[in-house]
């Protein structure tokens, strides 16, 4: 009978120490956000580019380029994104290559999608504006959107995103859009500062 008794004030005692806990503790960040501002090691990949070439991120380039890493919304097409527009002008993409870094652009399209479109003859049709850098293909479930944190769990959608990778394969700044993908003069400056 005594035992019982001491029930209640040690049930007591626990739940006040939970709701002081509870109280004091930062609120929590969403996933995504916490994926795309940590500083950690880039997520390895092996996506397929536009030529339907496989394109493995150890082998090729990590160790060798510092990367800027841009996942974009093809819904639309290629041609019709802003931000593969905003990369690929001429002065903005010349911005970036003068810091020696390499531009990799991800979307959830399929290798032939990424290529040009062909006109009603079959013929390809000429990019109005080239595109200077690989287009990459992350069509199994957007495995690498999520790995890099460019994935939305709240709609299940990706999220256009772009990340700057220092030579050792470090994220050093990551970028999730809409509202916070910056611009190029930005990521050029943040590469510039890594090595």
């Amino acid at each position: 009978m005594r035992k019982l008794f001491l029930v209640i004030p040690v049930s007591a005692v626990l739940i006040a120490g939970l709701i002081v806990y509870r109280l004091n503790r930062p609120p929590p960040v969403p996933a995504a956000t916490a994926i795309a501002s940590a500083v950690r090691p880039a997520p390895l990949f092996q996506l397929y580019d536009e030529n339907s070439q496989i394109v493995r991120l150890a082998e090729r380039y990590i160790g060798r380029h510092k990367l800027l890493i841009v996942f974009f919304d093809g819904s639309k097409g290629v041609d019709a994104n802003e931000l593969i527009k905003d990369l690929s002008r001429d002065v903005d993409f010349r911005a970036i290559a003068e810091t020696k870094a390499v531009v990799l652009a991800i979307s959830a399209l399929r290798p032939s999608e990424l290529r040009p479109a062909n006109n009603e003859q079959g013929e390809r049709v000429r990019r109005e504006q080239p595109i200077p850098f690989p287009l990459l293909a992350d069509i199994h479930d957007y495995e690498v959107h999520r790995l890099y944190g460019a994935w939305d769990d709240d709609t299940g959608e990706p999220r256009e995103a772009v990340f700057v990778i220092d030579r050792t394969g470090i994220i050093r700044h990551g970028h999730v859009g809409p509202d916070g993908l910056g611009t190029p003069g930005q990521w050029a400056d943040e590469l510039r500062r890594v090595r």
